[in-house]
């Protein structure tokens, strides 16, 4: 229905979020590394029919990986959580989580967090890749409204006054 505009930025969605704890929390927090993080996301319907068997899938980069979908990518902690149904033309929304996860850097030194949301005939792209298809995430995001992605920096200080001293370095006030 062209609500969304071209985003240069895809990476950014504030429809997902971490928590530093199970906490039902809607601010997000910059995730620790090496500690397990919650996230959630914001799903709606866009549809004109109710959706039915609604599943949230939640994955993050590989450890110094790339940004290739699957490749680079795997699966959140908590893989999937259910979201029943879903009425249709935005009549609702739901926030699903939290999705159990450790993050960790990739190669450009984030970590990117993908949620992937299918139903019953309204399947994702990446439902229909075969073994050994690849495509970048700036191609895959962008043109699949049932993937939203949002690259994470780390809180400083996350693992004690050393992590605290990296994550400042180069930093000035």
């Amino acid at each position: 229905a062209g609500e969304y505009q071209y985003l240069h930025d895809h990476w950014s969605t504030t429809t997902i979020w971490n928590r530093l704890s199970a906490d039902g929390g809607t601010a997000h927090e910059p995730p620790v590394l090496g500690a397990t993080n919650y996230a959630y996301v914001k799903i709606k319907n866009r549809g004109t029919q109710t959706a039915n068997n609604v599943i949230v899938r939640g994955f993050h980069s590989k450890s110094m990986a790339g940004l290739l979908w699957p490749d680079d990518f795997v699966a959140f902690t908590t893989a999937q959580l259910s979201a029943g149904t879903l009425g249709a033309n935005n009549s609702e929304e739901k926030i699903i989580g939290p999705f159990e996860w450790t993050p960790n850097v990739n190669a450009y030194g984030h970590d990117c967090m993908l949620m992937i949301v299918s139903a019953t005939g309204d399947p994702s792209n990446i439902d229909t890749f075969t073994a050994g298809e690849v495509i970048p995430e700036w191609r895959l995001v962008p043109n699949d409204n049932n993937v939203g992605q949002r690259n994470v920096i780390f809180a400083p200080g996350g693992g004690g006054s050393g992590e605290l001293i990296a994550g400042l370095n180069g930093f000035s006030f």
